[in-house]
């Protein structure tokens, strides 16, 4: 016995299957619900990229071995 659209469902991830049903995910932090994240309140558009961070981090430790400052801190 086949059930008409089982195959797509059972392949969906839950994430697809949720928004296939009208939920909508934030793209910033994956909050399933909108009360959970609000467009003001997403903890992730409130802390800043760990990953941006760690790239300036490397960029101005690169810079500093390139023009060292004669001024002790």
């Amino acid at each position: 016995m086949s059930i008409p659209g089982y195959d797509d469902w059972k392949l969906m991830t839950p994430e697809e299957d949720y928004e296939a049903r009208g939920g909508k995910i934030c793209p910033d932090c994956g909050a399933w619900d909108a009360s959970e994240c609000e467009e003001t309140s997403c903890p992730l558009r409130l802390e800043p990229d760990p990953d941006l961070i760690m790239e300036q981090r490397r960029e101005d430790r690169e810079f500093e071995a390139e023009h060292p400052s004669d001024e002790p801190f």
